[in-house]
């Protein structure tokens, strides 16, 4: 049976005392839909990135959290990383190692066993909001309660 992403991510947060606020709305998977469904501001709107970083022995997936209106710099994310390589995962890859399909995405890296990439602006605003693991519910709660839970790597990227 296919798991749940949905209810895996609620439990997560009751079980670590994330309080938050769900809020149903129209799909967004996309930046632009989501804004338009969820009506938050950008800079509120955790755009969640699933990579894969290779270094020379292994490679590995992290989650990498920004602002919806950022790009990741790939280079920047290899430095932080000292990593040999890092790209975007595959479709596939996600679905495998997350159960989430594009767009679904949360940044609880932790849930899925993989390491939180987190923009540091994201923790600036007094709440964020995230698919959870469907296109068409969100979570609205302060980053800083996901910070404690997550511990993540921190990071700037130039505005």
């Amino acid at each position: 049976m296919e798991r749940n992403v949905y209810e895996s991510i609620s439990l997560y947060f009751a079980d670590n005392t994330i309080p938050y606020r769900e809020i149903q709305h129209a799909p967004g998977g996309s930046t632009e839909d989501y804004h338009q469904a969820v009506g938050c501001r950008y800079e509120q709107q955790a755009k969640c990135l699933f990579l894969k970083v290779r270094e020379a022995e292994r490679s590995y997936f992290v989650i990498c959290a920004i602002p919806a209106q950022k790009k990741a710099n790939m280079k920047a994310l290899r430095n932080l990383l000292n990593a040999k390589e890092v790209g975007f995962a595959t479709k596939e890859e996600l679905k495998d190692v997350t159960g989430c399909n594009f767009g679904e995405l949360a940044p609880v890296g932790k849930l899925f066993g993989v390491l939180l990439l987190m923009e540091s602006d994201l923790l600036n605003e007094d709440e964020i909001f995230i698919n959870a693991g469907r296109l068409d519910v969100s979570f609205a709660f302060n980053p800083r309660d996901l910070e404690r839970v997550e511990n993540p790597i921190v990071f700037q990227i130039a505005p």
